[in-house]
């Protein structure tokens, strides 16, 4: 095959994966009403770009929620400034279920969709540069049928925000190292801003460029001459300095010199002292330190476990760059301990910004294979058998990427054994709940999540609603949110209360997507 054509496969291989990435979360979307995060998200968007006020959901930087909420200025929305002293929650119900939900929510979400879009094309030309053409193909394609991305970026929150510009960050500052040119040290500063200007946890990328900074600088036999040190202390004041000017810009140039402070110390405002963090039916306030480890050995496809391992055991049998392995591997590992360490056992999303890393090193794959010594045709075929397990796990679970588990646990319907939250359902199945109540008349719904409308959806008889104890004498058919039930068996013991322990007690005969149990009592 000559260069020409060769060249004509791989644009049209590559422009295929980008369709891909885009297309995913934009026919998904769709389908859902809103997550419960963008409730408050999306409208405090709004509110930030009509009055110039950030007062409302300050727990989280306001870059995400400006870029989706920006096409909602060309939309004649009913909004009163006034109604911002409703609070975020109330406020943000009252905001979206007044005006066109659905129209509203999807042009929102096309913000994330694009930041996704951003990422694909660095992991595509950093996996490119480091391993080459095909493996850079190799990444994209791992991203592009990623579960846990794509779930992400249908939906205006912030994990996959700062994941895409720490990952930006981190290739720029070992482009810079590549070439020593000023302007990618430049680009470092600016996307560590537009990092700490998505979410807080950005600040863990603060220290990880410092101590990369430091690796690249002071590692040498003449490390610790005053040159040496200044040039470190100089680099790593001049990227945090272009970081916090840019956060400044995000926050619209406020006068208050605190104002990041003062936004980072209500992130732990809305805790719940008493909350209990679920994993494989166990409940515990304080978490579990393998809880993110195990998240992401079952909510990650087999074959991309399997890809990353290979690269990781027979590591020393491939050629990479000490530094690009250096770029890769320690955010990766930083990122992943830290929050393993501080995070919340809530969802998988909170290690979102491991993967970039991860998808990079495991466009290692192919070479692995090739210096192990097996036959070009065999090194296709294990390829080919790799992308082809990633593909069919991911297209299988579509639209519901957020409750995708892997074979170790038998697949999405078993994931409420293990994990919930975010990692199921996030209050985001109304649609698909209200088709199958119009379809299934005298359903009865179990609800939860306070700040959706399942009215606006035409839902009735939710029976999360009602004052009375529903749940002792049971007739008919009901519709279960899966994480009422996981939490209503925790409650049935606080409280003493088995009949609430519908999980124990029943076995449903059916499901609406991974959110919902269908019970039937006679």
């Amino acid at each position: 095959m000559n260069d020409k054509k060769l060249n004509f496969i791989y644009r049209l291989i590559f422009l295929v994966l980008l369709v891909a990435v885009f297309i995913q979360p934009f026919l998904s979307a769709q389908k859902f009403s809103p997550a419960n995060d963008e409730i408050t998200h999306l409208p405090s968007g709004y509110t930030y770009l009509r009055t110039g006020n950030f007062s409302l959901n300050p727990q989280h930087p306001p870059l995400i929620k400006l870029l989706a909420a920006f096409p909602l200025l060309f939309m004649n929305l009913q909004f009163s400034p006034a109604d911002v002293a409703l609070g975020e929650w109330k406020f943000g119900k009252k905001f979206i279920f007044e005006n066109n939900a659905d129209k509203m929510l999807l042009w929102g979400r096309l913000g994330p969709m694009l930041i996704s879009l951003l990422l694909a094309l660095f992991i595509y030309k950093w996996a490119g540069e480091i391993w080459g053409r095909f493996e850079g193909l190799f990444a994209l394609f791992f991203y592009a049928f990623m579960p846990n991305i794509l779930a992400h970026s249908q939906f205006v929150t912030t994990d996959l925000g700062v994941a895409a510009f720490s990952f930006i960050a981190c290739y720029w500052l070992w482009k810079y190292y590549k070439t020593h040119e000023t302007k990618y040290l430049v680009l470092t500063g600016i996307f560590l801003g537009l990092a700490l200007g998505s979410k807080f946890s950005g600040l863990l990328l603060i220290p990880i460029l410092v101590l990369l900074i430091g690796l690249k600088e002071l590692s040498s036999a003449n490390s610790f001459t005053k040159n040496k040190k200044r040039d470190f202390f100089k680099k790593s004041l001049f990227v945090a300095a272009l970081g916090g000017l840019v956060v400044w810009a995000i926050y619209f140039f406020p006068a208050d010199p605190f104002f990041y402070l003062k936004g980072y110390k209500t992130v732990y405002a809305d805790k719940n002292a008493n909350f209990m963090f679920y994993l494989n039916g166990n409940y515990d306030p304080a978490g579990w330190w393998h809880y993110f480890l195990e998240a992401f050995l079952i909510k990650t496809p087999v074959a991309f476990l399997l890809a990353i391992s290979a690269v990781i055991i027979f590591l020393k049998k491939i050629k990479i760059e000490r530094t690009a392995l250096l770029f890769l591997t320690v955010p990766a590992a930083l990122f992943f301990v830290i929050t393993s360490w501080k995070g919340y056992n809530i969802g998988v999303r909170y290690i979102l910004s491991v993967y970039p890393f991860l998808i990079v090193l495991a466009a290692g794959f192919p070479s692995v294979l090739k210096n192990l010594g097996l036959r070009r045709k065999t090194v296709w075929l294990i390829v080919i058998v790799i992308l082809g397990w990633q593909l069919t796990s991911t297209i299988r679970i579509f639209p519901h990427y957020l409750a995708y588990f892997n074979e170790f646990v038998g697949g999405p319907t078993n994931g409420y054994k293990y994990l919930d939250d975010s990692n199921l359902d996030w209050g985001q199945n109304l649609k698909m709940l209200a088709e199958y109540q119009k379809s299934h008349a005298g359903t009865k719904v179990i609800y939860h999540w306070p700040f959706s409308d399942p009215d606006y959806y035409g839902i009735t008889d939710n029976q999360a609603l009602l004052k009375t104890k529903w749940w002792r004498e049971p007739s008919g058919y009901y519709a279960a949110d899966i994480n009422f039930l996981i939490r209503a068996k925790l409650i049935s013991f606080l409280k003493n209360e088995p009949s609430l322990d519908w999980l124990s007690l029943y076995r449903p005969i059916g499901r609406i997507g991974y959110s919902y149990l269908i019970y039937e009592f006679k």
